[in-house]
């Protein structure tokens, strides 16, 4: 049996009391000092429109995110707590290339 290996995706978005706007996600840069910049650049920019960045692990950006949401949901308590309607979610269904 094969596994598809997991990694750690940085999620942009808004936290909006029952939903999370999501902004972007991509595949976090696995060298640290590069992670660290990217990350600190785009707290830098989400910060200036009131969002957040987030990191979570998954095999695919898709999983990555619903692992984010399931703890988020426990977080504010709200079963249904998932994506705005206005959330960018084209990049989820991608696949490395």
């Amino acid at each position: 049996m094969t596994s598809t290996p997991t990694r750690e995706f940085i999620i942009v978005g808004q936290e909006r009391g029952a939903g999370y706007a999501l902004w972007d996600i991509a595949p976090a840069p696995t060298d640290p000092a590069k992670r660290s910049a990217v990350l600190e650049e785009l707290g830098v920019d989400a910060a200036d429109a009131f969002g957040d960045v987030n990191t979570e692990w998954g095999a695919t950006p898709r999983e990555a995110l619903d692992n984010f949401l399931a703890i988020m949901r426990e977080q504010s308590g709200l079963d249904d707590y998932g994506l705005t309607p206005d959330s960018r979610t084209e990049k989820l269904d991608e696949q490395e290339g």
